[in-house]
Formats: C-alpha cells, sequence, structure tokens
C-alpha cells in the first residue's frame, strides 16, 4: 500500500446516480464511503466474494445423496436376449429401460467437513481483501480530495497574488505620468502580470482535472458543478504536531488492518488442507439404493392366455417302469394357445426391482499420490507462514514509513513557513522601497516571484502533512475524515 503516491485512477465511465452528484459538496468521509461501493476495483472485489459464498454453499452441499434417473432404447437385431424374459429371440427387439440410483456418502475420512471449514476460511479471507481494497480506495480518494483542497488554495493564491500585480502596475503607470520613475520600469511590472495570469490560468485547469480525478474515483461522470467541502476550520499546529507512539500506532494498525487478517485466515486454510490430503489415505463408505425397470416390445401377457383355438394333442409314448414292469405313457399338450402382447405401462409395472447396499473402498496404492498431496499441502503451509510475516513486515514498515514521513513533514511544513514569511517581509521591504524610488520594478517583481514561490510551498507541505497525519489516523482506526 504505497499511501505517498498521488497518481490517477482511470476506470470505465460508468453513468452511474448522475443526479445524486449535481448540486451538492461532498465532504471526505461521504466520498471514502461512496467510492468503497461504488468504485469498480471495490465491485470486482465484491465479485470474488460472491464466488466464494457459492464455494461455500456447493462444499455444505456435497453432504446431501446424489439422485440420478436415466432411461434409454435400444433396438436389437438378430438373435439377441429379451430383457423382459432373459430368453434368446431370432428376431428385432426394441426395449426401455428405466433407473433411478441414490447414493450417500456416510464415511469419507473427513473429507466434506474440511472442505467446508476450508470454504469458509476463504470466505472469510475474501471478505477481508475486499476490506483491505475498500481501505486502498479510501487512501487514494483522500489523496484526491486534498489535491483539490491544495490546488484551490493556490488558485485563490494565484489570484491574490495577479491582483496584487495590477495594483502595482496602475501605480507605477501613475509614478510614470507623474515623472518619479522612467517609463522602462512599467515592463517588468507587466512581465510579472502575464506570469501570474498564466498560473492563475494553469491552476484552474489542475482544480478541474483535480475534481476529474475524484469523480473517476467515485465512478461519476463528468459534473462541472461538482464540489468538495472545504473544513470549516484551519488546522491548528497543535493538532498537526502531535506526537504518536510507534508502538501504539502499531498495536492499533494490527486490529483495524484487514491484512494481518487476511494472511491469518489463508495460513489457517493452508493447514486445512493438510487434513483434506490426508483423507486421500483413509476409507470412504457409501451408502446406494436404485429401482428400475423395463420395456420390450415382444413381452407377453402370460396372466390372460387366448385359449379360443386350443387343440389337446398326444405326445410320442415314453418308455417308463412302474411297479417294476416296463410300459408306455403318452403325454397330452395344449396347442394353439396365443399370449398376447402386454402394454407398455403394465410391463414398466411388472419388471419393476429394487436394490440397496453400501460400497466399502480402501486406498491402497495410488501411485503415492496421496502422500504427496499431502508433502503439497505442507509446502503451501509454509508458504502462508511467510505470507503471514511478510504481511506483519509490511505492516510495521508502513507504519513506520507513515511516522517517518509525518516527521518529515512537518520539518518541511515549518521551514516553509519560515520561508514565506521571510519572503513576506523582503516583498514588503521591496514595495516600500519601490515606491519611495529606492529600488526598480526588478527588485519588485524578483521580491514578488519569491514570495509566491514561498506561497506555493508552504501550502503544498500544509496539505502534505495533513495527508500524512490522516494516514496515521487511519492507522489509529479513526477514519479519514478531515475532522
Amino acid at each position: 500500500m504505497n499511501y505517498r503516491n498521488f497518481y490517477l485512477l482511470v476506470p470505465l465511465l460508468l453513468p452511474l446516480f448522475t443526479s445524486a452528484q449535481a448540486g451538492r459538496e461532498w465532504t471526505l468521509s461521504e466520498a471514502v464511503n461512496y467510492a468503497r461501493d461504488n468504485n469498480l476495483q471495490v465491485r470486482r472485489i465484491n465479485n470474488t466474494t460472491s464466488l466464494a459464498e457459492l464455494d461455500l454453499q456447493q462444499s455444505r452441499n456435497n453432504r446431501l445423496p446424489n439422485l440420478n434417473g436415466s432411461t434409454g432404447v435400444n433396438l436389437q437385431l438378430g438373435r439377441t436376449i429379451d430383457p423382459t424374459t432373459n430368453t434368446f429371440e431370432a428376431q428385432n427387439i426394441l426395449s426401455q429401460g428405466y433407473q433411478l440410483q441414490g447414493v450417500a456418502t456416510i464415511y469419507n475420512g473427513g473429507l466434506i467437513k474440511n472442505q467446508v471449514r476450508q470454504a469458509e476460511l476463504e470466505l472469510e479471507a475474501a471478505r477481508t481483501d475486499a476490506l483491505v481494497t475498500g481501505n486502498d480506495i479510501g487512501l487514494q480518494v483522500a489523496n484526491s480530495y486534498l489535491t483539490i483542497l491544495l490546488t484551490r488554495e493556490q488558485l485563490i493564491n494565484a489570484r491574490t497574488q495577479l491582483a496584487l500585480t495590477e495594483e502595482q502596475l496602475t501605480n507605477t503607470d501613475a509614478q510614470i505620468r507623474a515623472g518619479s520613475i522612467p517609463a522602462g520600469q512599467r515592463y517588468d511590472i507587466v512581465a510579472q502580470q502575464a506570469d501570474n495570469q498564466r498560473s492563475v490560468v494553469d491552476l484552474e485547469n489542475q482544480v478541474r482535472l483535480a475534481k476529474l480525478d475524484l469523480q473517476l474515483l467515485l465512478e461519476l461522470d463528468p459534473d462541472p458543478d461538482f464540489e468538495v467541502v472545504t473544513p470549516v476550520r484551519d488546522f491548528e499546529e497543535g493538532v498537526l504536531f502531535n506526537d504518536y507512539d510507534l508502538d501504539e500506532v502499531l498495536n492499533a494498525a494490527r486490529q483495524t488492518q484487514p491484512t494481518i487478517r487476511a494472511a491469518e485466515l489463508r495460513r489457517s486454510s493452508a493447514e486445512v488442507q493438510k487434513d483434506i490430503a490426508r483423507s486421500g489415505l483413509l476409507p470412504s463408505i457409501q451408502l446406494y439404493a436404485s429401482i428400475s425397470t423395463n420395456y420390450s416390445n415382444l413381452g407377453k401377457d402370460f396372466n390372460n392366455p387366448d385359449e379360443s383355438n386350443v387343440e389337446l394333442v398326444q405326445g410320442p409314448p415314453v418308455p417308463v417302469i412302474l411297479d417294476g414292469r416296463q410300459t408306455t405313457l403318452s403325454t397330452i399338450s395344449p396347442t394353439g394357445i396365443v399370449y398376447p402382447n402386454l402394454g407398455y405401462f403394465p410391463q414398466l409395472n411388472q419388471n419393476l426391482g429394487q436394490s440397496f447396499g453400501f460400497n466399502i473402498s480402501v486406498p491402497i496404492y495410488q501411485q503415492n499420490r496421496n502422500r504427496l498431496n499431502i508433502q503439497r499441502a505442507e509446502v503451501q503451509r509454509l508458504g502462508a507462514e511467510i505470507e503471514m510475516e511478510q504481511a506483519e513486515n509490511q505492516l510495521r514498515s508502513d507504519v513506520e514509513r507513515a511516522l517517518g514521513d509525518l516527521r518529515a513533514a512537518r520539518e518541511t511544513y515549518r521551514a516553509a513557513q519560515i520561508s514565506q514569511e521571510a519572503a513576506q517581509n523582503a516583498y514588503d521591504i521591496a514595495q516600500r522601497r519601490y515606491s519611495a524610488g529606492a529600488a526598480n520594478s526588478l527588485d519588485l517583481t524578483t521580491a514578488a516571484n519569491r514570495l509566491e514561490q514561498a506561497r506555493v510551498e508552504f501550502t503544498r507541505t500544509k496539505y502534505q502533512l495533513i495527508f500524512n497525519r490522516e494516514v496515521i489516523q487511519f492507522y489509529l482506526g479513526q477514519g479519514l475524515s478531515l475532522d
């Protein structure tokens, strides 16, 4: 998180809430909160969070049984088995079968339980990442907001300087007409007036661009009437020069900054991954049940035969032994019995069958895949530990850098303040000498230029100091508000 760089975020413009921005002034806290809800980066990370929520829901649903239904139509040609009678038939058979099967996992080495736990950790980490992104966007908004205030104050100073130069030019013209000073002295002031006008135009453009930058961060359409609130009171030096203890700020940052929490969550997720990998070494138990039926175009209704053309036919004599004597018997069998075709739905009803059971699967050898998965999970856990340490070190580095920048900004601000006071005194002296004829216009314009540069530098260092203080307040969990 590099909070010191003032940079442009140029996303694709979206026509969001155009009417909401018209005719209102934005406070810093309002701009930060709005950006956290509408900025494209935040919305993209929120989309990632939604995917993590779906992953968690799926991992929980893995506890539920699977239920599958199937059907198939089959045409068999030639001598083949009739699926309804399990006998060979030498003709074409058209058949259809239905099957409904359910499988429930009873035990799989804790795989599902650990997958649910890991999905919960990943979801929490995704939500924490969203907070990290929101904080980064908040600092960018604070940068952009303070840039508007900075350029707007510099514009006020530039306009004030232009008015002073125009007043000097008027006085110089009066002195020239009175013969107090030569006419050539006018040109230095005219050049100074043109330079002041250029500064005003340049700063007006900078103000427009600074407002545009903030509107882009807020995902608002460009609006020339867009305005931000200027703090009612100026910051007192006692506020800007408050001292902060490193350990105090660091401890507060550990509690308020989500980067550490995200690293902790991913470390926990990596630890759960080891348990998931170990489940591959354990047996699994599944319970299953199924129901099936089928139909064939050769299916017959054996319960309702057609006996209208039945004839009794005597069969050939068969030798037998009865009471120790050899004799012959003849069998009489009916012929001409016709069995009608059985309908589609009656066949499905008659051929209905059910089955259930359980299956135990014991891993014996899978090319050492499971043990390699455990080793891989351990490496990932060590990587998460390293990332955790990096997050801790980065946070400490950020806090120390923020405090160092604040101290440097204070020294720079104090030096710029002294420089402005000296430049103001030098300008006042040059103006009095010029009015008395003891200095020429070049001396006066030189003093004016130095004063303008001192004012610009003082204004810049003041807002840099304000921003650096806001960063410390941000680490302390007090938000971004300029209050």
